[in-house]
């Protein structure tokens, strides 16, 4: 939800407005355990504060980026404003400007794409300008907005990126079901993933040769979603939601192939499909799996157990015919003990490896407790049902107390629990790819309704989440987050000459280093026609 911040909003004797200033600012809820308080984040600043209504939802602006703007919040809109107007007509109203757009963050992502190769990987899949041009603006909407709530024609008005790409009428991108419907179309996915491959292997020939497998729910409330079906989640709820499955390339944890599911078909022929899938697509022999709880199943265990070639590590359900609690009570007396112990990234765990039979099969059951996340989220539980808790009886009390942190890994992998944690979460960091798509990037909540939206909305957050990956594996060294560079360096801004030039503001010392972490220096004019040029598009 947004609004107008004013801030030192002055008037005279008759009413009006003769200083101040304003932005939107966006309330965001953000969930932090079992409480819930709102964040607010400014998303643009809107200038010069005109006229602002009794009711502050709408007024009207000298914005820098925007020229003489009507902004109303509670249509999250902007209209154009005439000088004449009634509402301001007895203002002094600043000479006609040059507007001002946003440059530093746009042209700097643009240089990285291109150095990485993306945009030359984009070039190959979508030949034509207006679709290459699209694919740009939203993929530079989807990385930039930086969790704002910004919409992608907004974003585009006051972008340096509106003097470039110009091949794409800019209302067409608020709700843009035309390029979502097009990036659906299978053969679109394959091209894609063939080309990134390929594009990829010529900078590392080892690129997915190894690969692991994950998947993660997409809950929503699409009524016609064909990919929905209701799943059960955890141990006692279930939801109606769609299935993402991710094929990543092991040293790089950058996506190389994904599909989209019902979320209650979690079965190995789901598993073995995506396999072969990759294998007669892409050429990549799939020979690691790291799969969630919903995946382990008599058929997986069958196929994957000690003494198989290839290797599994999955999560054991918490449900019947696992010995999921069993387990625990074999080796409660050794939580605790400093033999079990070990400590990974601030989390200190126990962890033990039994070799049992699962299905008449052997594995090896990990058994840990993370006893940070045990002693925090216990503590939460106490202080919510402390009444609960004084009626449990002493046994399940015992439960309680690692419940919140108690999981077991299932593998056919014999190493320690120290190694095989780490086999689990260190190589992959997958959960960074599905909070990079999910909560950075918008993944959800899904809201496109048809077979090829829904795919061609995937496709797209799979091609953002590529280039955010890439971004912070280039800045890595430098210790910066993703958004403190492209917070600093939107602060940086430019304006058009009549003659095609565009001329950049003297950047921040800072902003110069940002640049030069990426190998790139801060341009002091820029040519729309050398510019375009240099992205493949035509002049």
């Amino acid at each position: 939800m947004a609004f107008i911040k004013a801030q030192k909003v002055v008037r005279d004797e008759n009413g009006v407005i003769t200083s101040g200033s304003a932005a939107i600012v966006d309330t965001v809820y953000v969930s932090t355990g079992s409480k819930n308080h709102s964040k607010h984040s400014v998303r643009e600043k809107l200038g010069r504060v005109l006229y602002l209504s009794e009711d502050r939802k709408s007024g009207i602006f000298m914005s820098p980026t925007r020229g003489l703007v009507e902004y109303n919040a509670l249509t999250d809109t902007f209209e154009g404003v005439e000088r004449d107007d009634s509402r301001i007509c007895s203002q002094e109203i600043f000479p006609e400007t040059e507007i001002h757009t946003v440059f530093g963050d746009t042209f700097l992502l643009l240089h990285f794409l291109e150095k990485c190769g993306l945009i030359s990987i984009l070039r190959a899949v979508f030949p034509k300008d207006e679709v290459f041009e699209r694919v740009l603006c939203h993929i530079l909407h989807g990385v930039l907005k930086d969790g704002s709530r910004i919409s992608c024609d907004n974003f585009l008005r006051k972008s340096f990126a509106s003097y470039i790409l110009k091949d794409v009428p800019v209302s067409s991108l608020h709700s843009d079901t035309r390029f979502f419907t097009l990036m659906g179309e299978d053969s679109l996915k394959v091209s894609y993933f063939r080309t990134f491959v390929a594009a990829m292997q010529k900078q590392d020939p080892s690129f997915g040769k190894g690969c692991y497998v994950d998947s993660t729910p997409l809950p929503n409330d699409i009524d016609n979603n064909p990919f929905n079906a209701l799943c059960c989640h955890g141990v006692s709820s279930s939801e109606v939601m769609t299935r993402l499955i991710l094929v990543l390339d092991e040293e790089t944890g950058l996506p190389v192939w994904y599909d989209i599911i019902p979320g209650n078909v979690l079965d190995i022929n789901t598993v073995m499909t995506i396999v072969n899938d990759v294998a007669d697509t892409l050429g990549i022999e799939i020979d690691s799996l790291v799969l969630d709880a919903g995946y382990v199943s008599k058929e997986l265990i069958g196929a994957f157990h000690i003494g198989t070639e290839k290797t599994i590590i999955g999560r054991m359900p918490a449900r019947k015919g696992y010995p999921f609690k069993t387990l625990y009570w074999e080796v409660k007396d050794l939580i605790g003990k400093g033999k079990y112990a070990f400590v990974r990234k601030h989390h200190a765990y126990f962890g033990i490896k039994k070799r049992i039979k699962l299905f008449e099969k052997p594995v090896y059951a990990y058994v840990y407790v993370d006893q940070y996340n045990a002693l925090k989220r216990f503590s939460d539980y106490l202080a919510d049902h402390e009444d609960e808790y004084a009626e449990l009886k002493v046994k399940d009390k015992d439960w309680y107390t690692v419940k919140y942190g108690y999981f077991v890994l299932v593998s056919n992998i014999d190493t320690s629990p120290k190694e095989l944690l780490s086999d689990y979460f260190g190589r992959t960091d997958i959960e960074v790819v599905f909070k990079t798509a999910k909560e950075y990037l918008d993944l959800l909540p899904l809201s496109k309704w048809t077979d090829s939206t829904v795919r061609g909305k995937i496709l797209h957050d799979i091609i953002d989440t590529t280039a955010l990956l890439l971004l912070r594996k280039s800045m890595r060294q430098s210790g910066l987050s993703t958004s403190e560079i492209i917070g600093r360096c939107q602060s940086l801004m430019c304006c058009r000459k009549k003659d095609g030039t565009i001329t950049v503001e003297t950047p921040s010392k800072q902003v110069k280093e940002y640049y030069k972490i990426f190998g790139c220096n801060v341009p002091a004019h820029v040519k729309e026609e050398s510019f375009r040029k240099e992205l493949g598009l035509k002049l």
